[in-house]
């Protein structure tokens, strides 16, 4: 009889360890018994584990696939070379603002149309290369920054939707990348870089933040074409500051309704060229900053245009001031009343804030005429323009158009006239 029993036992044994075996294939062990270049295709559903892929090989989320963990570990770690990530959403769950849901090392990655939800950091690249992360979606809790390069450098960053993070896009000691049409809000700054050179930030928006885009010890970065907007929601707010940078080109970026548009602090040798400045409380700041430039510009509906604090070193020209008196004797477009920012009530309501309540009453304007701020902190454009620069340009191409039809005009009028009179 017990032999029986043993028969049976040994034969359900059998049945039941294929079946066990398969329960517990993981997905790590699928990328572990992959060959280098493979494609493996993740079938929908829920995976609550951790995976470290150091081959180049592709993961492809086939609908709905979710990668999910409350560790302290990142849920996807990469290193090595080529590895590529596409259409998988990971939620990291983990309390501690320094856990990460996606680490990065190596080179030659490329990550795309991830979501990831997470209370930490997002993305961390540390000391990694021509990674692309793209098409993507990043939501935080407010701790971690949504990603983070440390010492990384010629990686790209395109078309990021980042929500509700510490830091939108971190860069520290990380050069020559380029951060490209990504969208953040909601999160403290949108771009910060610090000790990070050769970077090019073109076309992003940055929105409700405290501020939108920080550059601190960071030389030669190209900021260009960015919508930098509504970052007011804190007292030290700003569209852009640049603080302790050089070689800075800030060209074509709309600037709008946020507390101060461009901060300038102990920097120089930067150019502000082209943008629009607009609806700020403050239009540009500089402190402690000479020798930058800052050319055609436009500043409109901010209530004050301009303030300069032991900053008289700096070439303000040819900008358009909606506040300026205006005079052209020449036709050239260009005013010959000098347009001077005297930031008299901004150093009165630093000192006093309850004196934002007087602002434009006739008594502080007359005491402003009486009390002029030094010499060091007016701002000066010695030949303001006559008009937005977008409407210099269109009325050129408008007068243009208009001289081209009337000498067409007139030689068809002519060429009628003299083919009437042969007729006769």
């Amino acid at each position: 009889m017990k032999s029986i029993i043993f028969i049976i036992f040994v034969l359900v044994l059998g049945f039941c360890l294929p079946y066990g075996a398969e329960a517990t294939s993981t997905l790590q062990s699928e990328i572990d018994a992959a060959s280098k270049g493979a494609t493996i295709e993740i079938k929908e559903g829920e995976f609550n584990e951790t995976v470290s892929i150091s081959k180049p090989i592709t993961l492809v989320g086939k609908g709905k696939v979710l990668l999910r963990s409350c560790t302290d570990e990142p849920i996807i770690a990469i290193s090595g070379e080529g590895v590529i990530l596409k259409n998988i959403k990971v939620e990291h769950c983990g309390d501690e603002k320094k856990d990460t849901a996606i680490y990065v090392t190596g080179s030659n990655h490329i990550l795309e149309g991830m979501d990831i939800v997470t209370r930490g950091v997002g993305i961390k690249l540390d000391r990694a290369t021509d990674v692309k992360i793209q098409n993507s979606m990043i939501e935080g809790g407010k701790q971690g920054n949504g990603i983070d390069l440390w010492k990384s450098k010629k990686n790209t960053i395109a078309n990021i939707k980042i929500l509700n993070v510490a830091d939108g896009i971190y860069l520290e000691q990380s050069n020559q990348n380029t951060l490209f049409r990504n969208t953040i809000q909601n999160s403290r700054y949108g771009m910060h870089l610090m000790f990070s050179d050769d970077n090019i930030l073109n076309e992003n928006m940055s929105k409700a933040n405290a501020t939108g885009a920080m550059l601190m010890e960071s030389d030669r970065t190209v900021v260009s074409n960015n919508i930098l907007s509504s970052n007011n929601n804190n007292v030290h707010a700003q569209g852009l500051l640049l603080y302790t940078v050089s070689d800075t080109k800030v060209t074509e970026n709309s600037i709008i309704s946020n507390r101060v548009g461009i901060f300038i602090e102990n920097a120089e040798g930067n150019q502000i060229d082209n943008n629009s400045i607009m609806n700020n409380f403050i239009g540009i700041q500089f402190e402690n900053a000479n020798g930058n430039t800052a050319k055609r510009n436009s500043f409109v509906g901010n209530v004050n245009n301009a303030q300069a604090i032991k900053s008289a070193n700096n070439q303000i020209e040819t900008n358009y001031w909606d506040a300026a008196s205006k005079v052209d004797i020449t036709g050239n477009g260009v005013s010959k009343i000098p347009f001077t920012a005297d930031p008299y009530f901004l150093t009165l309501t630093t000192n006093v804030p309850e004196f934002q309540l007087f602002f434009q009453s006739p008594g502080l304007i007359l005491l402003q005429k009486m009390l002029k701020s030094p010499a060091e902190q007016l701002l000066i454009d010695s030949s303001p323009l006559m008009d937005l620069t977008n409407e210099i340009e269109i009325q050129k191409s408008s007068s243009f158009r208009l001289w081209s039809m009337s000498i067409f005009m007139m030689i068809v009028s002519c060429s009628l006239f003299i083919y009437g009179r042969k007729r006769r």
